[in-house]
């Protein structure tokens, strides 16, 4: 008997309609494609992306529906868990989310996944099968040397760009991200070959971009992928995410423009040298703002934009933050930038900080989990108000 697989990617939902913070676009759900093309023949499977539309998967009759959530849309993911319940699927939930708060998501589900599904899908859906599911996997962190491609093909219409993978994880350890603790500071990558034989199956007219955690980590691995993009004839638009160190390595900003990058994602975070090291990035401005400047310099003579984001709202910010972001980046001369409030978010150390010292403003939790966004204030700022925080970023988003 054919069995029914949902998999779902919920809305960030805000008194009953969809929201989305600035410069945030819906991107197909890499993690739910993946999934997918981990499950085995025999099932029908269909991916219902709720940041492009709303639907209702009911009338389908799913046997199994499978969820992922970040935080602010975990509220989400769990009313949409007791819906499917009740209807009789079975209901799992993975993300980063519910891989912080396990505990949390499995009075909403039937089952968690902790870490990654990759490990553990199969034995999820034979369990199903069994009749004898698990209230939770520990889905671990196999290598990513096999890693089959995602079924895009199941993805609903609708997206701009295409994302692909090329390595998972980041060594880094900022207070404000989740993902080192997700991965455990572990960085594994793709083969260099396997990533270009997906790129070639991408349309060339479409903008990928590469959701690696931290691509540029170990530079001359790009630059590897870059010389066989070309020495294959691959070239498509992309757009990647790094550290703005990778502008200290010419060899690899060539690369990267004759490999057909456009587009590059850097987290300057702040121009307070003191605020970078609170926050566990002391190495990334420099003496001054000048390192900033001098990177951005070596980026534009190469011909690669910049997408430089800001945060606001660290310890160390007084209302006058707003200002000198405004100047730096007309004078540096950034193609795009972004200023996004401090977000503390389960998994992160900023959240246990925050929680420890009675900072939070929602506390009502999980609804309360929809304010824990880049363009709402969520905390108590040490040195202005909640009301100046949030005035100075919406000024900056208009």
């Amino acid at each position: 008997m054919t069995r029914r697989l949902l998999l779902i990617n919920p809305a960030h939902l805000v008194d009953g309609r969809v929201h989305r913070g600035p410069a945030q676009f819906p991107i197909p759900p890499l993690n739910l494609g993946y999934v997918a093309a981990l499950t085995p023949l025999g099932w029908e499977i269909r991916i219902i992306d709720e940041n492009l539309r709303l639907e209702n998967g009911l009338h389908w009759k799913p046997d199994v529906v499978a969820l992922t959530a970040l935080t602010p849309n975990a509220p989400r993911a769990y009313e949409l868990a007791l819906q499917y319940r009740a209807a009789g699927a079975a209901v799992v939930i993975g993300g980063m989310h519910a891989s912080a708060l396990p505990d949390e998501a499995a009075q909403f589900v039937d089952a968690v996944v902790v870490g990654e599904a990759e490990g553990v899908w199969g034995e999820v859906l034979a369990d199903v099968e069994a009749g004898a599911l698990q209230r939770r996997y520990d889905g671990g962190f196999d290598s990513l040397r096999d890693l089959l491609q995602p079924r895009r093909d199941l993805y609903p219409r609708g997206y701009f760009t295409e994302v692909a993978l090329t390595s998972k994880g980041c060594s880094g350890h900022c207070d404000f991200c989740s993902i080192w603790r997700f991965y455990n500071r572990r960085y594994r990558v793709r083969p260099v070959d396997a990533v270009v034989e997906e790129l070639a199956t991408l349309s060339p007219r479409k903008l990928v971009f590469l959701a690696d955690d931290n691509l540029t980590q170990v530079p001359q691995r790009v630059i590897e992928l870059c010389r066989a993009l070309v020495a294959r004839g691959v070239r498509r638009p992309l757009a990647v995410q790094g550290g703005l160190i990778l502008a200290d390595n010419e060899e690899l900003l060539a690369w990267l423009k004759r490999a057909g990058c456009v587009y590059v994602f850097v987290g300057l975070e702040t121009l307070n040298a003191d605020a970078l090291a609170h926050v566990g990035k002391p190495n990334l401005l420099g003496s001054d703002s000048e390192g900033y400047r001098s990177r951005i310099a070596a980026l534009h003579r190469h011909g690669l934009g910049i997408y430089g984001s800001f945060i606001v709202g660290l310890d160390d910010d007084t209302p006058e933050v707003f200002p000198q972001i405004e100047e730096f980046v007309l004078d540096a001369q950034l193609d795009c930038a972004l200023v996004n409030v401090l977000s503390p978010t389960p998994g992160t150390t900023l959240w246990e900080r925050f929680v420890a010292e009675g900072r939070l403003l929602y506390t009502d939790f999980p609804h309360d989990y929809i304010y824990y966004t880049q363009d709402n204030v969520c905390f108590q700022p040490a040195q202005m108000t909640p009301r100046q925080l949030q005035d100075g970023v919406d000024c900056a988003s208009e």
